[in-house]
C-alpha cells in the first residue's frame, strides 16, 4: 500500500461532513461541462450544493466519481440518490439521512428501498441496465457487491434500542477520554461554530449556544424532533459495532452554512429560516431550509445531464489504479483496493473502455481532509497526473488538524520541505501561495481557533487550490521539462527524504523542550511515508523533470548510505526496502539487487525456480492470538500499531532489515501450484467477519530475493510495529523487539514465498506512465526558442531559473545578436520575461514555470553562438513586484475566460443581509471581518504610513463595504473609483451584501459601469451622470495603479457570477485579445457579452433601467483577505491581550485601527458626523479623501 499500515482496533464512521459545503464547481467556467473525483467523498453535501449553485448558470454536465473507503459511506449515498431520483420529499430524504432514530413507516420505506435495490445489484451488468444505472454506477464489480452485502443488511436490521445506545455510549466514552472530560460532564465540542462563519465573529452568543445544544440534542436524543423517535436507523445502527464507532464530531448541522441562523436577513432572502417551522433550534430551521433547497435543485438536474460513480478504495489505491487504465487496455492493476480486504481494483470494462468511456482524466479533483490522514505530498502525487491539462482544473488539499503553531509553519511541513523548490519538482503551482490573496475568510477560523486552550484539541480548517504549474502559468504547449543537475538535485532529495523519515531518527526528540516534545510525539504518532511512498514521489518528479538520472541515483544513494553509517538513526534498517521500492517501480535497480538470488534447486521452496526475480514477496500468517494480545489495554485499543514486516538473521545479534509496505487482511491462505514451480501462488480466503471474526492475519510485503538466501532456512521473519514514541509507551509489552510475531523462513505452514501479492498477476505499477502529455526537449522552429530552462539550486533549495534561448533558427535573431544590436529585459508577467532588441526590433517572451524577479535577473549573451540565458530569481509573494497585482488572474484558454484564483458564485442564491440602520450594532462583525483583510504585517505598514498598491486596493474595498452595509458613516451603494487627474472611471453600483457560507464571508452584489471614452463621447449617458452626482455617491480616489489593478480584477468579478453565455462576437474571441482588453484610460477592458443581463430592479435610480443598466455588468466583489499560509492574519498575542472576540467589537481608529489615542488617550470622535473615530489628527486627515463622501452632519435631535 501507499502509506504505513496500521490495523486500528476502533474505527470511527464518518457518516456527516464536519466542514460547510462548497460547490465542486468554483473554479470552472460556467456551462462547461465538468469531470469531478472525490477522494475521501463522505456525505452527499457538497454534491447537493453543487446542484444547488448550479441553478441558473447556463448549463452543463457533471460526471462525479466518488471514492471512500468505507463501505457503508457509499451505500448510505446510493441509497439516499435512489430515493431521490424516485422524487422523495425533503424531509423525509433529511430524517433519513441524518436522524440517529427514526418512526416504523421511516423504517419500512428503507427496508422497502434497500430490498428494491439489493435485487436490481445481482451484477454490475444488471445495475447499468435497470431503473438507477443511467445516473448511479459504481466504476467497478467488487464496489458494487460490497455495498450490496451493506444494503441487504438495511433489510433485516438487527440492532434495537439498547445495542444503539451501547454502541452511542462508547463513542461518547473515547471522545471523553481524548478529551479529558469527566464522566458527567458533557464535552464542549466547538467546531460547529466554523459553520456559521462568518457569523462567529458576532460577539453575541445569541442563536450560537444553539449550535452547541443541537450537537448535544441529536447525541441524547437521536434527531430534532419535538417528539423524538425509539426505532435505530439502520444506515447508521448497522455499521456500527464495538470496533466501529459514531465518530463523536457527527453533528447533522455542521455541512450546512448556519450563518443564515444568526444574521439578520432582508425579507425577501433566499434561505430565510421560516421561524413558524416547528423546530427546537434556529440552527436546524436554517440546515433544513437549505436541505430543501439543495434537494429540489438537485432533482431538477435532467437524468442526462448528471453521473455519479462509486468505487469502494482507498484514495491512493484508486489514483494509481485510475493511472493505471487511462495508459494502458489492462483494467487490471494489481493494487489492493484498502488495506483488511483482499479484492483487487478492476475497473468495470464496459464503463472504462471505449469513446463514452468513464473519466480517468478530471478537471476537478477533491480530497477532503485525506491530507491530514495520508499526507499532502502522497495526494499531490497520486493525484496530480489525472488532472486535465486546461488552466481551469484544480485539484483541492485541505486540512483540518493543527500540527504547527501558526498557519504559515504548517504550509512549510505540508510537501516536507521548502514548497518552491517542492511544487517545481512536481510540476505543481500551488495557486493561494504565488497570489497571497484569497476571497476565502479564516478569520473566524482563526479566532475560534485561539479560544482553545489546548493545543491538542485544535483545528485550523484550511483549503489550498493546486494547478499544473505549465496551466497557471500558461506555458505554450511543448515547453521543455525543467532541467536539473544531477548533483544537485540529489543534494535537495537528500534533504527531502530525511525529511520524510525524520521520525526514524529518535534522536531529534532529545533537542527540543517538554512543549515541543508533546507535539512532536503526536505528530509523529501516525508516519505518513515509506519508502515505497518516496519511490512514487521520484517516479512523478522524474516524470515531470530532466536529468541524468543514472548519475543521480548513484548521488544519492551514496548519500543515503553515509546517514545509513549514524547508528543512532533506524533509516539504515530500511535500506533494503528503499532498493526493492526502486526497483519495482522500475526507477533503478542497484547492482547488489541484480546480483541477488539465483537458483539453488538443493534448498527447496522458491530457490528451486528456474528464474528468481530480483524482488518476490513475503507472506507471513500472524495467529489471531497474537493480534489479540496486541489489544488488551484501552490505550492500545485506541492507538492503532503501524505495522511493518521483518527480516532478520538467527543470530541474535545479526543483521536485521525493514520493510513498511505491508498489506493486511484477516483470512485464511490457499496454495496454488508447487512451491518449487516458477508459477507458485497464493490466494486468500477474506473472513467476511473481520475483527469479530477468529481467522488469523495475513501480512504480506516485497523483500530483494538475495536477502532470503543469506540464511535459506533460519532466517527469521515475521510482523512487528514501528518504533515510534506512541508505540513504545502503548505497547510497552513488545519492547524490545516490538515484533507482533515471528517465525523462520522454513515454517511452511506460515510463511509463503511468491513472485507476486497473493491475488495478484503482476507488479503494480509496471503499466503505469505519466498521463499528461510529455514535455518537449525543444521544438523545430524558425523562431528564437526556449530550448532549456534549468533549476539552479541554493542552499538544496531552488532559488533561481535558468532559461536557455536558441537563436540559431532565427535569421532575424541571429542578425541582431552578431550587428551587437541592445539587448533589455522587461517582465510581462510574473511568469514572463521578454527579451527586447533595439526598439522592439524583436520581442522574445521567456516562460518559465514559476514566478520570477526581472528586476535582479542576469544575463549571459552568446553573440557568436547564438544564445541568451535569464537566471531570474523565484519571486517572494510578500515583497515582490510583480505579484502585487497578482490577485485575481484571469486568463484566455483558447477564448474561453478563466480565473485562476476567484471561485465561482450564485448571486441570486445567496442570503442577502438587512443592513437597515436597526440591525447596525448587530452588523458590527463586518467591520471585523473586512478590517481582517490586512495582514498583521499590512496592519503594521498602515501604522507607519507606508501603503502599497494591494492595501490600497484593499482600502477601497473595506470602504465600499462599511458604507453598502451602514456599518460605518453613511449607507450608500453608489461609488465611483475617481482618478486624481482624469476623474471618475468605473462605477461601482452594489445592490446588497449576501453572506457567502461557503467561503466564511460576504459577497457584494453589485454592477461596474465603466466609463470608456467612447461612451462618455456619445452622450448616452449624461443625463444619468447628472441625476448621480445629485446623489449620495462615494468617490474612491484610485492611482494609476490601482486603477489598473480594479481593470484586471473586475473581468474577474464579473466571470465569477456570470449566468451568460460568451457570445459570437465576444472582444475575448478576437485575434491578439487579452484580459483586460486593455489598461489603457478609458479604454474597453470588459467585452460586453455580459452588459445589461441583470435581475430586474437591480437598482432604483433614475434613468437606471432604459439606459445605464444597458452598459453595466453584473460582478460579484468579495473582500480580499492576505492567505495564512504565506503569512499571519490574526494577531493571536494582541488578541489574548484583548480578553477575546468580545473585545474585537471595540472602538478602532477608522485609518489604522489603533484603540487609544497617539498620546495614549482616548480616540477622537470626527467632530462633523460624531460616528468615526480616530487615534489622531493626522489619521483624519489621511482618511479624509475616502470619509468626506460619507461624512454627513451629526443630527442632534
Amino acid at each position: 500500500m501507499f502509506t504505513p499500515s496500521t490495523i486500528p482496533y476502533i474505527t470511527q464512521f464518518y457518516p456527516l461532513g464536519n466542514t460547510p459545503a462548497v460547490s465542486l464547481t468554483r473554479g470552472l467556467p460556467q456551462g462547461v461541462d465538468a469531470d469531478i473525483l472525490l477522494l475521501g467523498c463522505g456525505d452527499v453535501r457538497n454534491i447537493l450544493f453543487t446542484a444547488y449553485s448550479e441553478r441558473g448558470f447556463p448549463p452543463r454536465k457533471l460526471d462525479i466519481t466518488c471514492c471512500d473507503t468505507e463501505t457503508a459511506i457509499i451505500a448510505r449515498n446510493v441509497l439516499l440518490f435512489t430515493f431521490l431520483i424516485d422524487g422523495i420529499g425533503a424531509d423525509k430524504a433529511w430524517d433519513i439521512y441524518f436522524n440517529l432514530r427514526i418512526n416504523k413507516d421511516l423504517k419500512k420505506l428503507i427496508k422497502d428501498q434497500a430490498q428494491k435495490i439489493v435485487s436490481l445489484s445481482n451484477s454490475i451488468d444488471q445495475w447499468n441496465e435497470e431503473r438507477y444505472g443511467s445516473v448511479l454506477r459504481f466504476c467497478d464489480a467488487g464496489s458494487l457487491q460490497q455495498v450490496r452485502q451493506v444494503w441487504i443488511q438495511y433489510t433485516s436490521p438487527q440492532k434495537g434500542e439498547p445495542a444503539l445506545e451501547e454502541d452511542l455510549e462508547r463513542a461518547r466514552k473515547l471522545e471523553r477520554t481524548l478529551s479529558g472530560q469527566p464522566e458527567k460532564k458533557p464535552p464542549l465540542i466547538l467546531t460547529g461554530l466554523r459553520s456559521t462563519a462568518p457569523l462567529s465573529l458576532a460577539p453575541k452568543l445569541v442563536y450560537k449556544q444553539d449550535v452547541i445544544e443541537a450537537r448535544e440534542m441529536f447525541w441524547k436524543r437521536g434527531n430534532f424532533s419535538r417528539s423524538p423517535e425509539t426505532i435505530p436507523n439502520p444506515i447508521f445502527s448497522e455499521t456500527l459495532s464495538p470496533h466501529t464507532y459514531l465518530h463523536y464530531g457527527t453533528d447533522p448541522t455542521l455541512g450546512f452554512h448556519l450563518a443564515t441562523a444568526l444574521a439578520n436577513l432582508a425579507p425577501a432572502s433566499p434561505l430565510r429560516p421560516n421561524k413558524d417551522e416547528d423546530e427546537m433550534l434556529n440552527v436546524i430551521r436554517a440546515a433544513k431550509t437549505q436541505f430543501r433547497e439543495w434537494i429540489a435543485a438537485f432533482q431538477e438536474i435532467p437524468e442526462s445531464r448528471i453521473s455519479l460513480r462509486f468505487t469502494v478504495s482507498d484514495a491512493l489505491s484508486l489514483c494509481h489504479g485510475l493511472q493505471t487504465v487511462s495508459t494502458s487496455e489492462n483494467r487490471s492493476t494489481n493494487l489492493f483496493r484498502r488495506q483488511l480486504d483482499v479484492t483487487s481494483i478492476e475497473f468495470d470494462p464496459t464503463s472504462y473502455a471505449g469513446a463514452d468511456s468513464a473519466p480517468t482524466q478530471f478537471d476537478v479533483i477533491d480530497t477532503s481532509n485525506l491530507a491530514d490522514h495520508i499526507g499532502t505530498l502522497n495526494l499531490l502525487v497520486a493525484a496530480t497526473p489525472l488532472l486535465k491539462t486546461m488552466a481551469s482544473s484544480t485539484l483541492w488539499t485541505e486540512t483540518l488538524l493543527k500540527s504547527e503553531k501558526t498557519r504559515k509553519q504548517q504550509f512549510d511541513t505540508l510537501l516536507r520541505g521548502h514548497e518552491p523548490t517542492l511544487s517545481l519538482l512536481l510540476g505543481l503551482s500551488p495557486v493561494d501561495f504565488w497570489t497571497n490573496a484569497t476571497s476565502v475568510s479564516c478569520v473566524d477560523e482563526l479566532v475560534m481557533n485561539a479560544m482553545f486552550s489546548s493545543p491538542g484539541r485544535q483545528q485550523a480548517h484550511s483549503r489550498l487550490a493546486w494547478k499544473l504549474d505549465r496551466s497557471f502559468s500558461q506555458q505554450p504547449k511543448g515547453s521543455v521539462a525543467l532541467s536539473l543537475e544531477p548533483h544537485a538535485l540529489a543534494k535537495a532529495v537528500f534533504q527531502i527524504y530525511m525529511e520524510l523519515f525524520a521520525n526514524e531518527d529518535p534522536t531529534t526528540l532529545l533537542k527540543v523542550d517538554r512543549e515541543e516534545l508533546a507535539e512532536n510525539i503526536r505528530n509523529r504518532a501516525y508516519p505518513l511515508f515509506h519508502r515505497g511512498s518516496f519511490a512514487t514521489l521520484m517516479k512523478h518528479v522524474r516524470s515531470n523533470t530532466s536529468t541524468d538520472w543514472p548519475s543521480f541515483w548513484e548521488q544519492l544513494l551514496q548519500l543515503i548510505d553515509q546517514d545509513g553509517e549514524n547508528t543512532t538513526t533506524l533509516r539504515s534498517l530500511y535500506r533494503q526496502d528503499l532498493g526493492a521500492q526502486l526497483h519495482l517501480q522500475g526507477l533503478y535497480t542497484e547492482q547488489w539487487l541484480r546480483d541477488g538470488a539465483g537458483p539453488k534447486s538443493r534448498m527447496g521452496g522458491f530457490n528451486a525456480w528456474k528464474h528468481i526475480p530480483e524482488v518476490v514477496c513475503v507472506t507471513v500468517v500472524v495467529p489471531r492470538q497474537q493480534v489479540d494480545n496486541l489489544y488488551s489495554t484501552d490505550l492500545s485499543k485506541m492507538n492503532a500499531p503501524t505495522l511493518e514486516g521483518v527480516l532478520k538473521s538467527s543470530d541474535p545479534f545479526g543483521w536485521q532489515n525493514l520493510f513498511a509496505s505491508v498489506h493486511v487482511v484477516f483470512g485464511q491462505v490457499e496454495t496454488r501450484s508447487n512451491r518449487e514451480a516458477d508459477d507458485f501462488s497464493i490466494a486468500i480466503h477474506q473472513d467476511p467477519l473481520g475483527w469479530q471474526g477468529n481467522s488469523p492475519l495475513v501480512a504480506s510485503f516485497y523483500v530483494p530475493s538475495g536477502a532470503l538466501q543469506v540464511e535459506p532456512r533460519d532466517t527469521k521473519v515475521g510482523l512487528g510495529i514501528q518504533n515510534t514514541a506512541m508505540n513504545i509507551t502503548t505497547f510497552k509489552h513488545l519492547l524490545p523487539t516490538m515484533a507482533i510475531y515471528m517465525t523462520t523462513l522454513s515454517d511452511t505452514s506460515n510463511v509463503f514465498i511468491t513472485k507476486y501479492e497473493p491475488g495478484m498477476s503482476g507488479y503494480p505499477f509496471r503499466d503505469t506512465q505519466d498521463a499528461h502529455e510529455a514535455r518537449g526537449s525543444g521544438v523545430q522552429s524558425n523562431e528564437p526558442t526556449t530550448t532549456q530552462i534549468t533549476a539552479n539550486f541554493e542552499d538544496d533549495k531552488i532559488k533561481s531559473l535558468c532559461g536557455h534561448v536558441d537563436f540559431s533558427s532565427s535569421q532575424k535573431g541571429k542578425k541582431l545578436l552578431t550587428d551587437r544590436a541592445s539587448i533589455e529585459l522587461r517582465q510581462s508577467s510574473p511568469f514572463s520575461i521578454d527579451i527586447v532588441f533595439g526598439k522592439k526590433a524583436l520581442i522574445c517572451p521567456v516562460s518559465f514555470p514559476a514566478p520570477v524577479l526581472q528586476e535582479t535577473a542576469k544575463t549571459r549573451v552568446a553573440r557568436t553562438s547564438g544564445y541568451i540565458e535569464i537566471i531570474a530569481p523565484l519571486a517572494d509573494p510578500l515583497t515582490s513586484e510583480p505579484l502585487s497585482s497578482f490577485i485575481y488572474p484571469i486568463t484566455l484558454e483558447g477564448s474561453v475566460p478563466i480565473p485562476l484564483n476567484s471561485q465561482q458564485v450564485n448571486l441570486d442564491s445567496l442570503p442577502i443581509l438587512d443592513v437597515d440602520e436597526a440591525h447596525k450594532k448587530d452588523n458590527n462583525w463586518l467591520n471585523i471581518l473586512t478590517a481582517h483583510q490586512f495582514s498583521v504585517r499590512e496592519r503594521k505598514l498602515r501604522e507607519w504610513d507606508l501603503p502599497s498598491l494591494r492595501m490600497n486596493f484593499k482600502e477601497s474595498l473595506f470602504t465600499m463595504f462599511m458604507l453598502a452595509s451602514g456599518v460605518q458613516g453613511g449607507n450608500t451603494g453608489l461609488f465611483a473609483l475617481q482618478h486624481p487627474k482624469d476623474g471618475n472611471q468605473i462605477l461601482i453600483f452594489i445592490r446588497a451584501i449576501r453572506l457567502n457560507g461557503a467561503e466564511g464571508s460576504v459577497v457584494a452584489d453589485a454592477a461596474a459601469l465603466p466609463l470608456t471614452r467612447q461612451l462618455i463621447d456619445s452622450g448616452e449617458l449624461e443625463t444619468f451622470l447628472y441625476v448621480i452626482r445629485e446623489l449620495e455617491i462615494c468617490a474612491v480616489t484610485v492611482n494609476d495603479e490601482e486603477l489598473v489593478l480594479w481593470k484586471k480584477v473586475l473581468p474577474a468579478f464579473a466571470e465569477r457570477c456570470r449566468t451568460w453565455t460568451h457570445g459570437p462576437n465576444c472582444e475575448y474571441k478576437r485575434a491578439g485579445a487579452t484580459i483586460p482588453l486593455s489598461t489603457q484610460m478609458g479604454k474597453q477592458f470588459m467585452c460586453s457579452c455580459g452588459n445589461g443581463v441583470l435581475p430586474d430592479n437591480f437598482m432604483r435610480l433614475p434613468e437606471w433601467d432604459d439606459v445605464a443598466s444597458k452598459h453595466a455588468v453584473r460582478v460579484a466583489i468579495s473582500p480580499t483577505f492576505s492567505v495564512p499560509f504565506v503569512e499571519d492574519i490574526v494577531d493571536t498575542d494582541l488578541l489574548e491581550k484583548q480578553g477575546g472576540i468580545e473585545n474585537l467589537e471595540v472602538d478602532k481608529c477608522r485609518n489604522c485601527n489603533a484603540t487609544e489615542g497617539k498620546d495614549g488617550g482616548k480616540l477622537l470622535k470626527c467632530s462633523r458626523c460624531k460616528d468615526v473615530m480616530y487615534c489622531s489628527y493626522d489619521c483624519q486627515r489621511k482618511d479624509w479623501k475616502k470619509h468626506r463622501m460619507e461624512c454627513t452632519p451629526y443630527d442632534a435631535s
